[in-house]
């Protein structure tokens, strides 16, 4: 069972699809534009369709693809007594997603016979739709080859590498060097760049030490600790230490608190300049889930990325009550993000001796 309580557990993954929606409808857009369209401050509620509601992209569906993974190989590994399936699993749960994509599974590879109808998420035909999947995501998934650390299978640092791994710390709570290589290697599936890869595993691993309890700063330093013992961390520690410094400065009224400053980092397209943006956002406002998440999304660029992963990071701290009923009750599909939320904090039902069915309907091992 985890360190922290369930309704953190789902204030993390609801967190992360109430960032994505707030930000989806203005992903694409400038700063001047956004200014133009919604006033001087911004986006401050759910825009894109008149009946003021939201619903999140790929990011928060490859967030829970990459949980019922997770879930799946944890119960095969309680079943059979034995791990190491987690990747493959993985990867074969990523497909499910290409198949949600109305984008054909390569059936040559033999990695591919897999029954994508199993399982309850593939259940969900609300999932079934394109909300701006990411090109690197599809084209590796389409390929036939499973991306590793070793063998990369492209030279992308994308951010699908860091916007789906929060249920990796979720799931690894107070575990965060596990979550840290665990993060890495289902990056690595669909993205071959360190910076791109190390940035998702940073990510799982302040998650992890999140779920486990320790303050936001804590947790920080903590996954640095770990990054800074891999190979071309560079790039993925400067955009951490970019962050805190710019909240230094910012706290101490250096700098103003408003999107040219989150500017300062990049536009968060690539991992490592997500992650920065994210941090940023929440070290500024740690205990206000609102005005955190909307500061993350208020910029040019990848602003669905950047609102997704401070609600992960935001949401688990401060739990589900901390975020606005509005935007839970007006975000579409809500209610799958919140149970797999739960059945991550669950983990798994029964035991090696006495299987609970209902659990291996659910989230088979296979």
């Amino acid at each position: 069972m985890a360190n922290v309580s369930k309704e953190n557990y789902i204030g993390c993954l609801l967190g992360g699809a109430v960032g994505d929606a707030l930000g989806a409808p203005v992903e694409f857009l400038n700063l001047a534009r956004i200014r133009l369209k919604y006033g001087p401050k911004g986006i401050s509620d759910y825009v894109e369709f008149g009946d003021h509601t939201g619903e999140f992209t790929d990011d928060t569906q490859m967030t829970l693809i990459t949980a019922e993974a997770l879930l799946r190989a944890c119960h095969r590994a309680m079943i059979k007594s034995i791990g190491g399936a987690l990747n493959i699993i993985a990867h074969q749960s990523y497909l499910r997603w290409l198949h949600m994509q109305n984008i054909g599974i390569n059936s040559s590879k033999p990695l591919y016979d897999i029954d994508v109808e199993k399982g309850w998420l593939i259940q969900q035909k609300a999932l079934f739709k394109k909300r701006a999947p990411g090109n690197t995501c599809i084209i590796a998934l389409s390929s036939g080859i499973a991306g590793t650390i070793d063998q990369p299978i492209n030279n992308s640092k994308g951010c699908g590498t860091i916007m789906r791994m929060a249920p990796v710390g979720l799931m690894f709570d107070g575990e965060a060097e596990k979550s840290f290589q665990i993060g890495c290697e289902l990056a690595a599936l669909t993205h071959g760049h360190p910076t791109g890869i190390l940035s998702a595993g940073f990510f799982a691993a302040l998650i992890s030490c999140l779920a486990s309890g320790i303050t936001l700063n804590k947790a920080i330093v903590n996954s640095t600790v770990i990054l800074k013992k891999h190979s071309h961390h560079q790039e993925t520690l400067q955009a951490v230490e970019a962050a805190i410094d710019l909240h230094k400065r910012t706290r101490a009224g250096k700098l103003a608190t408003e999107p040219e400053t989150i500017e300062k980092l990049g536009q968060g397209w690539i991992a490592e300049e997500t992650l920065s943006i994210s941090i940023f956002a929440s070290l500024l406002f740690e205990k206000d889930f609102e005005k955190g998440v909307l500061f993350s999304v208020n910029h040019s660029g990848d602003s669905d990325s950047t609102g997704s992963i401070t609600g992960n990071i935001l949401g688990l701290i401060n739990g589900l009550e901390s975020l606005p009923k509005k935007w839970i009750d007006n975000l579409r599909h809500h209610e799958i993000v919140g149970q797999i939320g739960e059945d991550l904090h669950q983990k798994v039902k029964g035991n090696t001796y006495d299987m609970d069915d209902g659990w291996w309907e659910k989230y088979p091992g296979f």
